[in-house]
């Protein structure tokens, strides 16, 4: 499921709150970074770069969530100054430039723009931020099932070829992850059992109402050969029995119709609220189509009695089952719909698991060259590479003899598997500056990576896995790298350029089953340039981790959270902003 993001209104106010409770805590007046404040002197500015992670997301969807947190963020900022800021924070499309002569064919992407009230945001002469999105989505989504996914999961779990892959946690955090993985699948099987079971006694039933010749059917019978007892029922009964199941799956759809209505009217009450500065347009729009929903809706309850009342003719009338048998009637028609409800709830199941949790991780972590999965890995990589190129690539006057590039500042978001991804793509893009394919310059402009919800030590365990053993020495190879590149130290922020280091902070929720403190990333060679090892010396952490409170239940699905947390932006901002 997409990343959920409350209305402005109401996450502007709880980061408001948040900054309010930080400082109070550090016995700190409340106000804005210092660069925020010096901003409006001098003109900076950023481009955000925000890779999705495994839920299936549209186009532009992920992009809108990260800058509306942004823009909720920076205005919490604005009233958290002394005195209150009249400075308000709007949003609008922009398209970047690239210069005369670039002869790459790769379509820019658009970014939206985050600009302060009073400026221009055509050519903003302030602090401005710019959100792109690094989109994968359909690449990946509809190639794996529920079948292949568990093979993988259990085949890399079970029979690994390596000795020396792990996912580095605590026991608790090991115990939380299977034991929610563990409930979604007892949850679908336990569904997809109660289908069987009850359907079984659906089907006896309406085999002895009907009267069949073969009567009531043993549950090896029904199993073994149920196109006997199909057969004996005659058109009518055939006819019957496919309309109590349409019908059952209809009023299905209904519930979640109902279900899906409650979760709509509360988005609209919060874009509602974002609205009302702006005028009445967005509530008449809403209007609408509120009506259309209610019309469905309706037209669904039609369809499904008009039905409903077919099948009872079909088998009053037809089948001559008699007015007094009605009730055993309905009874068989109450143990089908259950059927299909139970059926319907294992399908749930087993499409949130491959979805949300295991199929774009079983697509992209695998690297044998002979399965179709790694093409799709390697599509995956390649378009985020080249909307990241673009971005970096942007000029602000093109018609300049030599433009002068555009952006400050790019900062590198990755949700989930995007954080992975983000990873893959950034050391790309240096073998690429290696190549004189990107230079020196752009790739000195990408200063953090910000992770949340990251499955970077997860995708590395099943990177290892089906490895042999000398994996060990990969990890290493690749850890040297990640030192050279990467710091978790905030100051590197300061410098003109990234020669300190990209700064790598991951925000993580403990429940969040996807998510875990990065741990096995860690190096002993220096940032820089060259090659320079610590002699004696422990290996360094490259990445500063803060884990995040979550109160929801525990069988709340949070991996979603994080935009919406003023938490989450109280840490971000500090990346954006200044520490």
């Amino acid at each position: 499921m997409p990343q959920a993001v409350r209305s402005s209104v109401g996450l502007t106010n709880d980061i408001a709150a948040q900054l309010s409770k930080e400082a109070a805590a550090q016995a700190l007046p409340v106000s804005a970074p210092q660069s925020l404040v010096d901003s409006a002197a001098r003109k900076q500015r950023t481009a955000i770069f925000a890779i999705h992670g495994i839920s299936p997301t549209q186009r532009y969807a992920f992009q809108d969530q990260v800058a509306a947190g942004l823009q909720s963020c920076l205005n919490a900022i604005e009233q958290a100054k002394q005195p209150p800021s009249t400075t308000t924070w709007g949003s609008v499309v922009y398209w970047p430039q690239v210069a005369q002569g670039d002869n790459s064919q790769t379509l820019r992407p658009s970014a939206l723009r985050i600009f302060q009230s009073g400026d221009d945001p055509s050519d903003p002469q302030r602090q401005s931020f710019d959100v792109y999105e690094g989109y994968w989505s359909p690449l990946s989504k509809g190639k794996t099932n529920i079948a292949s996914a568990l093979k993988w999961l259990l085949s890399s779990i079970f029979l690994p070829a390596s000795s020396t892959a792990s996912i580095p946690c605590t026991s608790q955090k090991l115990w939380s992850d299977l034991t929610y993985v563990g409930a979604l699948i007892a949850k679908g099987i336990a569904a997809l059992l109660l289908a069987f079971v009850v359907g079984f006694f659906a089907w006896a039933s309406y085999l002895a109402l009907l009267g069949s010749p073969t009567g009531v059917p043993t549950f090896v019978s029904a199993i073994t050969s149920p196109m006997a007892a199909i057969k004996a029922l005659g058109v009518g009964g055939i006819a019957e029995l496919a309309i109590d199941v349409f019908a059952a799956f209809l009023l299905a759809q209904i519930v979640v119709m109902h279900r899906t209505a409650g979760e709509r009217a509360e988005r609209t009450r919060e874009l509602a609220a974002d609205a009302m500065p702006t005028g009445s347009q967005f509530a008449q729009e809403t209007i609408s189509a509120e009506n259309f929903h209610r019309v469905a809706i309706v037209a669904l309850w039609v369809t499904f009695v008009v039905l409903a009342l077919i099948a009872v003719a079909i088998a009053v009338w037809p089948l001559r089952v008699g007015l007094n048998h009605v009730g055993e009637l309905l009874f068989s028609g109450v143990l089908i719909t259950a059927t299909v409800g139970f059926f319907q709830i294992a399908r749930a199941a087993a499409d949130f698991a491959v979805e949300n949790v295991l199929g774009d991780i079983q697509i992209y972590t695998t690297h044998d060259t002979n399965s179709g999965y790694y093409m799709i890995r390697r599509s995956i990589m390649q378009s985020v590479a080249d909307a990241l190129v673009g971005v970096l690539r942007a000029v602000g006057d093109r018609s300049a003899a030599e433009p002068a590039p555009y952006y400050d500042a790019v900062h590198v978001f990755g949700h989930s598997l995007g954080s992975t991804v983000g990873m893959d793509v950034l050391i790309a893009l240096r073998q690429l500056v290696e190549q004189d394919a990107v230079t020196r310059e752009q790739w000195s402009r990408v200063r953090s990576f910000v992770t949340f919800g990251t499955s970077l030590e997860k995708t590395r365990f099943f990177f290892d896995v089906r490895q042999p053993t000398i994996n060990a020495a990969q990890d290493q190879w690749e850890n040297d790298v990640y030192g050279r590149f990467f710091t978790d130290n905030i100051k590197a922020l300061a410098q003109p350029d990234n020669t300190g280091g990209i700064y790598w902070t991951n925000l993580w929720y403990f429940r969040d089953i996807v998510a875990n403190e990065i741990v096995s990333y860690a190096s002993d060679v220096g940032v820089g340039s060259s090659f320079t090892w610590a002699q004696n010396a422990p290996a360094r952490s490259i990445c500063d981790n803060h884990l995040l409170n979550n109160t929801k239940p525990r069988t709340a699905w949070i991996h979603s959270d994080y935009l919406g947390d003023p938490a989450f932006w109280g840490f971000t901002s500090r990346v954006l902003l200044g520490p």
